[in-house]
């Protein structure tokens, strides 16, 4: 609580500015609640799906419900992003999150319905359709937020910080799974419950962090209202008046405009929607949320799957570490082209895996009792998230929030954002489907192919953005008439 409320506080607040250490702490605290929470909600339906208790417990469900269960979440996302830009509009993009923090606190709730062994799986459908449609709403505002509160130095650390928090979350799932689904029987009911801590902390700090100052001007807050905002937020190094003028110039200049897709904003509006279709459809989600369904015929033990989900969240959670600390300094374009070179190559290495494993060619066993392919299977799924860490998770969050005008940020954020979880919602609510089918080297080939089109697509298309302003940045994008042009 002291953390939360330090930026309000003391010294600082008299004098009306902040250190730099403290403006971060700060702009940080609502990706970083909101994104430990999603990641939690989102990581931990994997490991209880693979629990034997679990099966028991709803009478072996079969693939397609597992499907409907874990793709619930993007669904119940796809309506929260419909009505979450209209909200941020109407209320802000901070009370859009706060309302978002209750519907992560009241799903939680309603997933802990197993503890009191309710064994419908009506709670666990709905449960995770609430935290959705929280995420969805939440995935609109929180990115929009977090750019329009950083100064240009350090706003793509920033705004990596949410794809560091997921992976934070992540992680945190899969050692909790791993401590409570090894040894406890009834564990996975307490993994389903778990995520309400972190939703509680979300809902405290998007109750006291301060209004968006773009917002305040675009709904005729005078001059004084974000120069207030933005001196709690900048260092005594930072011209809060100078980036204030810019923002209202800003504004006046885009009173008359037109919709997302008119000329003049169409080229920005469609390489933020197809940047945020691509950032899952790379295929993320059959890594995090289906790795142990996938390790199941690598891995001889729960325990040992488990743990190895672990290794991956940990690798999640440094390489966005990493991430967040060069994203301003090597820039995101570079960075999604290395990343999707690198998760194509991953994926055709993890499929490779898989055959050899189907073929039995790789019949050594390791100490763990794996086959050197399923080492190269993991090895290469391990590589792939590094990949993502590094570009398509935490840049694609930059893309939208800085590439489109503040006057309609919230509605090509909030579009982009339902596009992010239609596409979500494929991928997860069809993998299974698919690997039964082609199985996992055939559906590892597939999401490798869809890395190759958005290698493609980021070269000839998306432009670098590095040490700009959101202003400076949308109108370089907006003097571009059509594709062809960039």
């Amino acid at each position: 609580f002291c953390l939360l409320t330090l930026p309000f506080q003391g010294s600082a607040m008299v004098q009306g500015k902040v250190s730099k250490v403290t403006a971060l702490l700060s702009i940080g605290l609502m990706p970083l609640t909101f994104g430990t929470a999603f990641g939690f909600a989102f990581g931990n339906i994997g490991g209880a799906m693979s629990c034997d208790a679990f099966n028991i417990f709803y009478k072996s469900p079969d693939n397609e419900m597992q499907q409907l269960i874990a793709a619930m979440l993007p669904m119940g996302a796809i309506l929260g992003s419909l009505c979450g830009g209209t909200f941020a509009d109407k209320y802000g993009r901070n009370a859009a999150s706060l309302f978002a923090s209750v519907l992560f606190v009241c799903g939680s709730v309603v997933l802990g319905m197993p503890l009191i062994n309710i064994e419908s799986l009506a709670p666990l459908l709905i449960g995770r359709g609430m935290i959705g449609a929280g995420a969805g709403i939440a995935f609109m505002s929180v990115p929009a937020y977090v750019c329009e509160l950083s100064a240009p130095s350090y706003r793509g650390a920033m705004a990596s910080s949410i794809s560091l928090a997921i992976a934070l979350g992540f992680f945190c799932s899969y050692l909790c799974n791993w401590l409570v689904l090894t040894d406890y029987e009834e564990g996975w009911k307490w993994s389903m419950v778990v995520p309400l801590f972190p939703s509680l902390l979300f809902f405290l700090a998007s109750s006291i962090l301060p209004k968006s100052p773009r917002w305040a001007i675009l709904n005729g807050a005078g001059p004084s209202v974000p120069i207030g905002i933005l001196q709690r937020l900048r260092t005594p190094e930072d011209d809060v008046s100078k980036e204030v003028a810019e923002i209202i110039e800003d504004v006046r200049a885009s009173k008359q405009y037109g919709s997302v897709f008119s000329p003049t904003y169409r080229l920005a509006s469609i390489i933020s929607i197809t940047v945020m279709m691509l950032q899952v459809a790379t295929g993320i989600d059959i890594i995090l949320v289906y790795a142990p369904q996938n390790f199941a015929k690598l891995i001889p033990s729960q325990s040992t799957k488990l743990f190895w989900t672990i290794l991956i969240g940990g690798v999640l959670v440094l390489s966005n570490c990493v991430a967040c600390y060069v994203v301003d300094f090597i820039g995101r374009r570079a960075l999604l082209l290395c990343g999707s070179a690198g998760m194509s190559l991953s994926l055709i290495g993890a499929a490779m895996s898989f055959h050899l494993k189907e073929m039995s060619v790789s019949d050594v066993e390791t100490a763990s009792g794996m086959g050197l392919a399923g080492v190269g299977c993991i090895a290469c799924s391990m590589l792939y998230v590094m990949f993502f860490s590094l570009s398509w998770g935490p840049v694609a969050f930059c893309i939208p929030s800085e590439l489109v005008p503040s006057h309609i940020r919230a509605r090509v954020v909030a579009l982009a954002a339902v596009c992010n979880w239609v596409a979500d919602y494929v991928v997860v609510a069809s993998y299974l489907s698919v690997v039964s089918l082609v199985a996992e080297p055939g559906a590892f080939l597939i999401y490798a192919m869809i890395n190759i089109f958005a290698l493609g697509f980021v070269w000839k298309y998306i432009p670098e953005t590095k040490d700009m302003s959101l202003e400076d940045a949308s109108r370089r994008l907006i003097s571009q008439k059509d594709f062809d042009t960039i």
